[in-house]
């Protein structure tokens, strides 16, 4: 179900400078409204530019696109080469901004060799991608061989583009990702995940013994995939050790609800628990403080802190028991290590969200994982304790890592173009985050892979910026390059 374009001999109205530098390029995509899930402007000025060059293209109906340029002279028996982008950009803006993503061209300035949004997001990431592709695809200037530009959709939400790629689009087994934001930096691996369900319906049932409001916080939180591997404290997990603890100790603890967290990939921060019980008021408490101060100890670098107040509510849930054992038991955290990076996660666990219904209480998990057999194991692990206490698992949102490959030959010519260029070696970074690079590997296991792209500071903030003078240099060393592929 896609378009399939052949070159058509003909000029396009729109006012397109066939030689626009990658500059031009970008400040082009930002006058062009593309936050995540309405890429269809983009997508049409980008198809409209494949037809102003005369180049062979494809668009299909989730709206990816890709654009072909044939080898230049010499270089017809070279292997293709894959270059990919994501068309999309986060949508986040400041408080007192008014600005439209549907509608409005950012407000881009320069400032100090930086690329700036008045109070918005820039879409550094992933607009230099796009740029940098309409750029070589305009240019004549240098050699090449065969490239196979593929500009995708909805990575920063669903990854519904790159999973929704046309397999008999691409003919590369080379691929480079500009998905990159630091110079001399290129991923080697990323994570692949799972978000896991776990429910417990619940039975509301009148009840007026003491009740109590537990709030626990000031803990640091972070992003699941770069943070996880901080040891960070989950509030989630601390408050089910301490009223663990409280049953282990002979106290009575039934709850009326859990509400905790925001987002699944977010350390969970902070959270109220409401209980009722029939236990001794200053023992309980006591029990609680001294536990609390134990799970301080733990953390030293963080502000831990809690709250218990008395308070009446007229329900508690039947049977909560089995939530506490539950949340006391569950992996939380980094599960293993990398064998080729130091003090790097390859397998994780974070308890994101948990929430209380009329019907039920859910907590919600994100699981990591660069290699899918670990990733089957842990959600079995997790699946095997939740059945012992009666609760179910559903996954969902499942998107796939790409292992780290130490032989890889393009990672191996790019780290020798990169020093012959620089006099720098290029350094090697695995990510624990989620890249559209694990479903090309899984569409395409012998797909050899490298990432690159200019400096984007602060990128998914009002903050974002891009150093101009790297998006010319990753563009030039990219020109260079392909003439030795």
């Amino acid at each position: 179900g896609y378009i399939f374009v052949s070159a058509q001999r003909r000029r396009g109205e729109m006012e397109e400078i066939m030689t626009k530098d990658v500059l031009d390029y970008f400040k082009t995509i930002c006058s062009i409204p593309h936050p995540s899930g309405h890429e269809e402007l983009l997508g049409n000025y980008i198809e409209e530019f494949a037809q102003n060059h005369e180049l062979d293209y494809a668009r299909n109906e989730i709206g990816n696109i890709i654009i072909y340029k044939e080898a230049s002279s010499g270089y017809e028996d070279h292997a293709p080469i894959l270059l990919q982008g994501h068309m999309d950009m986060v949508a986040e803006k400041d408080e007192d901004s008014s600005h439209d993503f549907l509608t409005d061209p950012l407000e881009i300035y320069e400032e100090d060799g930086y690329l700036h949004a008045t109070k918005t997001t820039l879409g550094a990431d992933d607009g230099v991608a796009v740029a940098i592709m309409l750029a070589l695809l305009s240019d004549n200037s240098f050699k090449h061989p065969r490239l196979e530009c593929l500009f995708t959709v909805q990575e920063e939400t669903t990854m519904d583009g790159i999973t929704h790629v046309d397999k008999d689009w691409i003919h590369a087994r080379k691929m480079i990702s500009l998905d990159g934001d630091v110079v001399g930096e290129t991923n080697v691996s990323s994570a692949g995940g799972v978000q896991l369900t776990i429910r417990k319906n619940a039975t509301f049932v009148e009840s007026h013994d003491q009740g109590y409001k537990f709030y626990v916080k000031g803990l640091l939180g972070g992003h699941s995939g770069d943070a996880i591997k901080e040891g960070r404290g989950n509030a989630i997990k601390i408050a089910g050790l301490v009223l663990k603890a409280c049953l282990d100790n002979g106290f009575d603890i039934r709850f009326s609800s859990l509400n905790a967290g925001q987002k699944s990939n977010a350390i969970c921060r902070d959270g109220l628990f409401t209980f009722q019980s029939t236990s001794n008021k200053e023992e309980l408490k006591a029990f609680i403080h001294k536990k609390m101060e134990e799970q301080k100890a733990l953390y030293p670098l963080e502000p831990l802190d809690y709250t218990l107040e008395e308070e009446q509510s007229g329900h508690v849930i039947l049977d909560s028991d089995a939530l506490i054992h539950f949340l006391a038991l569950c992996p939380y955290g980094v599960e293993k290590y990398s064998y080729y990076f130091n003090h790097f996660p390859v397998l994780s666990l974070n308890l994101g969200i948990m929430e209380t219904t009329e019907k039920a209480v859910e907590l919600i998990l994100l699981l990591r994982s660069e290699n899918e057999i670990n990733l089957k194991l842990l959600v079995n692990e997790v699946e095997t304790l939740a059945s012992l206490f009666g609760l179910s698992v559903t996954p969902s949102d499942e998107y796939y890592g790409w292992s780290y490959d130490p032989d890889s030959q393009l990672r191996k010519s790019y780290k020798e173009a990169y020093k012959k260029a620089y006099d720098k070696e290029l350094k090697e970074v695995p990510t624990h985050g989620g890249l559209e690079t694990g479903h090309m590997s899984r569409i395409f296991p012998d797909m050899d892979i490298v990432t690159m792209g200019p400096n984007c500071i602060d990128i998914h903030t009002p903050k974002e910026r891009l150093e101009i003078k790297t998006l010319y240099e990753v563009h030039d060393f990219l020109k260079n390059w392909l003439g030795e592929l």
